[in-house]
């Protein structure tokens, strides 16, 4: 009876552990080289916040370049307004290799991008195996935060990323987000452009009647109706990508995760419910 009631004790607190990181997030692994991209123009107090963020006590123990304002504008002007730029870098991120092939991102004062926004288009530059932290000094959309990841990441690995794709995540990003602003839903978006990008992997030469058709195919499955306005906005997105020398071999990993974790989110609410009576079925036991 006892040995019974102890392995109830420990499944259930293994379950409480598993649903704490589903609520609060993953902590990153601290092996690798690690890199930071501080956008230029932060001022001293907001530096300490995005460093606090970040969890970085001496910027010493870091190899840090500065992403400028210039540096954004000249990815982000095709795609981004110049309102929504802004004439100061403040996006900031920490990088670091992870030892494995998937990409982690975790976001902090992020309004506009989501984590898997970022993953989605991160792949497209060709990153993999990476934990990347996202941080602004204040609420502030991230789109430029897409740029440092890359050009910390060039530094890293010594592998320049060409200007074309850099551009063509630039515009993945801010379509993706585009898309779930006009559907209602960012996560359908980003499971609908990932859906077609691992298709894509697989059959990259696709004939613009089969792109459309996996687009279709990829919003059903996500449980949404695309107008088709819409569906030419993801379609020319995707048909830039057609034209780029990337690796393919690890979109399809990176977008496969990316599926695979949106299909399995758990709603935060229904979540924390469950996760109080696992807690007061605990205190039963223990009684």
């Amino acid at each position: 009876m006892k040995t019974t009631i102890k392995r109830k004790i420990a499944i259930i607190l293994a379950l409480i552990m598993t649903l704490s990181m589903t609520i609060t997030g993953t902590a990153f692994a601290a092996d690798g080289d690690a890199y930071l991209a501080l956008g230029a123009d932060l001022s001293a107090d907001e530096k300490a916040t995005v460093l606090d963020l970040l969890g970085v006590a001496d910027t010493n123990d870091y190899n840090v370049i500065y992403v400028t304002n210039s540096d954004e504008h000249q990815y982000l002007d095709k795609y981004v307004s110049s309102d929504q730029i802004g004439s100061k870098a403040l996006s900031s991120v920490l990088i670091r290799e992870n030892g494995g092939t998937e990409i982690h991102v975790e976001t902090h004062n992020i309004g506009y991008c989501t984590e898997d926004m970022y993953r989605n288009a991160l792949a497209t530059a060709g990153l993999s195996g990476a934990d990347v932290i996202v941080a602004g000094p204040f609420n502030i959309s991230g789109t430029a935060a897409l740029v440092g990841t890359i050009k910390a990441y060039e530094k890293m690995t010594g592998e320049e990323v060409d200007d074309e794709v850099i551009e063509a995540s630039v515009d993945e990003i801010t379509t993706t987000g585009e898309v779930g602003e006009e559907i209602g839903d960012t996560n359908a978006a980003e499971q609908i452009i990932a859906e077609v990008k691992e298709e894509l992997a697989d059959n990259p030469n696709m004939s613009d009647s089969e792109l459309e058709q996996t687009i279709r195919d990829a919003a059903e499955d996500a449980g949404i109706e695309l107008s088709d306005s819409t569906l030419q906005k993801i379609k020319n997105m995707l048909q830039n990508l057609q034209g780029l020398d990337i690796d393919w071999g690890n979109i399809k990993q990176q977008s496969s995760s990316i599926i695979e974790d949106l299909k399995q989110v758990v709603d935060p609410e229904k979540a924390e419910g469950l996760l109080n009576r696992l807690i007061a079925w605990f205190r039963s036991l223990i009684n």
